[in-house]
């Protein structure tokens, strides 16, 4: 498994020219490249490997103002796009329902492109004495404390807006035998959402449900709209610095939020002992929205595809079992009235009814007038649907109380850390 140590670079900062300057000569290059790359697949010749085009390119000015090793990786990448490129168009022939479009051919990178130092690009000696230096760099990171040089991948600087973002990959080993569940029956389900960015459940009764707050999220992003939106309005054209700060501040608190969702989400399944977890997401749910301008603004700004990456990881690294299925009719179908749950078919006209039905955003009714909430009745839906083993236990006390703990405690992760640590203290 990796990790990766980020360092953002703003402007100001010591190392801000440096970056602009290797990140524009590899853009040089790239582009170079590319124009031959795009030539050859125009006029039907053969696009050309990693090797033929380093030698190629091997006096060409900007290759030679980068380390070695670092052109190389650039050339690399080009390569490796159009591979991929022919890879895709490969399987659109085969299956186009997998895609949205036909894979169009690689372009150019319009301002700064990446840059990647491998293992051999990174002084051994600085390492040794506990920096890492990239070649022909002055940057100098602090080793991380018990990092062997050879578990050292490579490091990577990536233009964003506003700033640079210089990442150390490293490899760790992958130890999960030391999670022992106390519960080892134990299975959770999350519907992920807006105001509540995920909804967990649990096949235990007695373990009240969580709801994560996803509302910073949709504060964050509405404030972020007006004020970019306000900005724009008075340069007409382009970009300003003002307009970077906005988006880079509104960025690294999306991220920030999201790893502290996580984290806190992994603690709290340590804690009583999860060992499954199933979490719905629908292939391209995103792109077909019909939920009004104002949700389908909300809904498309949150980074749930990333959440799901960050948590999967995340969960895998503790030694939980996590499983991604699709969700459809979750939502619609009634967990107390024990529904079943069909698959949605993008081809047929077949309408499927329902025993209950949602009144409110927060609020499924059952067929008897059961109240349940509707975040935690779809959750359950999602654990019925990708672990049926783990949740057709439930149906058995439905039938005998009539229902579960609906009301699910709210947490919002920025002021659960701060309770956290006054707690300890």
């Amino acid at each position: 498994m990796r990790q990766v140590e980020k360092h953002i670079i703003k402007k100001g900062h010591e190392w801000f020219d440096y970056c602009t300057e290797i990140t524009t000569t590899s853009r040089k290059l790239y582009n170079r490249s590319q124009f031959t790359q795009r030539q050859a697949f125009f006029y039907g010749w053969q696009t050309q490997s990693q090797g033929q085009l380093d030698s190629v390119f091997k006096q060409d000015e900007n290759y030679k103002a980068l380390p070695a090793k670092v052109a190389q990786l650039v050339l690399k990448q080009n390569a490796d796009a159009w591979t991929a490129y022919y890879k895709a168009l490969k399987e659109y022939k085969l299956e186009s329902t997998k895609f949205t479009g036909k894979p169009k051919p690689p372009g150019y990178v319009d301002e700064k492109n990446l840059v990647k130092f491998n293992n051999q690009a990174v002084g051994k000696g600085q390492f040794n004495k506990g920096w890492v230096v990239p070649s022909m760099s002055p940057i100098r990171i602090p080793v991380k404390p018990g990092l062997l040089f050879n578990d050292l991948c490579e490091v990577r600087i990536i233009p964003k807006t506003g700033c640079y973002v210089i990442e150390v990959v490293y490899e760790i080993v992958e130890n999960s035998q030391f999670f022992c569940s106390l519960n080892p029956q134990l299975a959770a389900s999350f519907d992920i959402g807006l105001d509540n960015l995920a909804t967990i459940v649990f096949n235990d009764p007695t373990i009240q449900p969580i709801a994560i707050n996803g509302k910073p999220l949709k504060s964050i992003n509405q404030f972020y709209n007006k004020q970019v939106a306000k900005y724009r309005g008075l340069i007409k054209v382009g970009t300003s610095q003002r307009i970077q700060n906005i988006v880079r501040n509104r960025n690294n608190f999306v991220d920030s939020y999201l790893h502290q969702s996580t984290k806190m989400i992994v603690d709290e399944c340590l804690r009583l002992g999860v060992t499954h977890v199933s979490i719905g997401k629908n292939e391209q749910w995103k792109t077909h929205l019909n939920l009004g301008k104002r949700t389908n603004q909300n809904f498309t700004q949150i980074p749930h595809a990333r959440f799901i990456e960050m948590l999967t990881y995340k969960l895998h690294r503790v030694g939980i079992t996590v499983v991604v299925n699709e969700e459809s009719y979750t939502s619609r179908a009634s967990f107390i009235d024990w529904d079943n749950i069909p698959t949605y078919q993008p081809n047929t006209h077949l309408k499927h009814t329902f025993s209950g039905k949602r009144v409110a955003r927060a609020w499924y009714v059952s067929k008897h007038g059961l109240k349940i909430h509707a975040d935690v009745n779809a959750a359950f839906n999602i654990g019925r649907k990708c672990n049926p083993k783990g949740f057709d236990s439930l149906v058995s006390i439905l039938r005998d109380r009539g229902c579960l703990v609906v009301h699910p405690r709210r947490i919002t992760p920025l002021f659960w850390r701060v309770c956290a640590k006054s707690a300890v203290a």
